[in-house]
């Protein structure tokens, strides 16, 4: 039975009877209308397979933002222009580039310098006329201390590593971002829909009060409340309609993307979450964790690479000279010559050992924050985890208990209003109380797949099901 018919409209008395009796005969057809309305509207509520998925009679309305003319996205889509487009992740492929070009260089030596010299006796400005004046060329090498060179490689190699892994976690993250703001922007949508279709509901009953009012068997205090509950309804869905301007903008910040679009009303199909013992277990192979690391390792390296300081550095050089002589024609080749140059470690405790101290403090520091991260992420499992288990009883709960009762609550205070035994107080309270619990069971649905989302990134996964790609 269609609800877009019910009107309350005067009809002439018949004749026989008298106009009183005609009207309050119209008053009883309206009530039956509405009741009948009412009732359809609990059925097709409760009658779903879960309190998100909701029946045609919801889902063909729509907020005026969701214009036609936008291009409509999906999930998968809006997540792929995340991986492609966000700046933050442009920032991680950069320092995973700049970590590679110098995993190279670490393993190179120092570029050989070229000697080029001149010697004369005795002393004077006349350089290159005495015969005394000798031409030197010459190449030096320097070379780290044995071992270091070897030990920065390392850990330019691991640092590499680390960046690699830190760009899939921050991957990860903006895969678990895009899900949760795309779910809370399809709860209030759907919030908004199932909000107009309680709005015209409550539109219908204000009629009805004010026809009774009019007849002379209602009272204004009815036709009052049923108006305030009226505008309630009109405030709370321009209140969703901001809230949904502030998730729109933030999508198109995670996507990079400007231009309007509108989101597919499919319902997202994410990975399983795994039980809580499982996910401690592999705790240890999330991106987050194996970048920290990685980074220690390398750390590590460093550490090692500071105490090859101790051994002296050493310089070769090989130099050869030949005498002027008053011009080319009579140059003499004279000497060859190889130099050898340490470094003397001198002072050790307030150098070299003071820079080993520093890498030294600098691991401890590294692996503090590792474990930081570690017991964040063991109490976001947790927290998690128990919030998703409790939002599934929740779920049972209003879907088994709640919505039927306030079904019944609505049946019995429509019968009573039209008997009436009971008043429009009573009408606007169970109607109320079923507005409530049909909000409240979309917005524990969407928790449910918020939490999933929250628990796939916390797995390490980034992909899910036909919506993901």
């Amino acid at each position: 039975m269609s609800l877009s018919g019910f009107s309350i409209p005067g009809r002439p008395a018949p004749k026989g009877r008298s106009p009183g009796a005609t009207t309050g005969a119209g008053a009883v057809r309206s009530l039956v209308r509405l009741s009948v309305g009412l009732l359809i509207f609990a059925r097709a509520f409760a009658s779903g397979p879960s309190a998100l998925e909701m029946p045609p009679v919801w889902a063909g309305t729509g907020p005026p933002s969701a214009s036609p003319d936008r291009p409509l996205l999906t999930l998968d889509q809006a997540v792929n222009l995340g991986l492609e487009r966000n700046p933050e992740l442009a920032k991680e492929r950069a320092n995973l580039a700049r970590s590679a070009a110098y995993s190279i260089r670490a393993g190179e030596l120092a570029d050989p310098k070229i000697i080029l010299g001149e010697q004369y006796f005795p002393i004077d400005f006349g350089l290159g006329e005495s015969v005394l004046t000798m031409m030197t060329v010459g190449v030096r090498q320097s070379f780290p201390p044995w071992g270091q060179r070897s030990l920065l490689h390392q850990g330019a190699g691991l640092e590499k590593t680390a960046s690699r892994l830190e760009l899939d976690d921050r991957k990860a993250r903006l895969v678990r971002d895009i899900r949760v703001v795309w779910i809370d922007l399809l709860r209030i949508r759907r919030t908004e829909a199932f909000l107009e279709s309680v709005g015209s509901l409550w539109e219908k009953a204000f009629q009805a009060a004010l026809a009774r009012y009019r007849q002379g068997s209602g009272t204004e205090s009815d036709v009052l409340s049923a108006k305030l509950r009226k505008d309630e309804i009109r405030d709370r869905r321009e209140r969703l309609r901001l809230q949904e301007e502030e998730s729109r903008f933030r999508l198109m910040r995670l996507m990079h993307f400007s231009r309007p679009f509108r989101i597919s009303p499919d319902l997202p199909s994410l990975p399983a979450p795994l039980p809580e013992s499982l996910l401690l277990e592999r705790l240890g192979n999330h991106p987050a964790l194996k970048s920290r690391d990685a980074g220690d390792a390398a750390q590590e390296r460093r550490v090692l690479a500071s105490k090859k300081n101790r051994i002296p550095a050493v310089s070769v050089e090989g130099d050869y000279s030949y005498f002027m002589g008053p011009n080319l024609i009579t140059a003499t080749p004279n000497l060859f010559s190889l130099l050898l140059t340490f470094n003397l470690p001198v002072r050790p405790g307030e150098r070299q050992d003071q820079e080993t101290a520093e890498e030294e403090h600098e691991l401890e520091a590294m692996e503090a924050a590792r474990e930081v991260v570690r017991q964040r992420l063991v109490e976001k499992v947790r927290d998690a985890e128990g919030a998703f288990r409790q939002l599934l009883r929740r779920q049972d709960l209003f879907e088994r208990v709640l919505l039927p009762g306030a079904r019944r609550n609505a049946e019995a205070a429509l019968s009573g209003y039209a008997t009436g035994t009971l008043g429009m107080d009573r009408v606007l309270g169970a109607m109320e109380r079923v507005r409530n619990i049909g909000i409240r069971a979309l917005s524990i649905r969407a928790e449910i797949l918020e939490t999933e989302a929250r628990l796939s990134y916390l797995a390490g996964t980034q992909t899910g099901g036909p919506h993901e790609p």
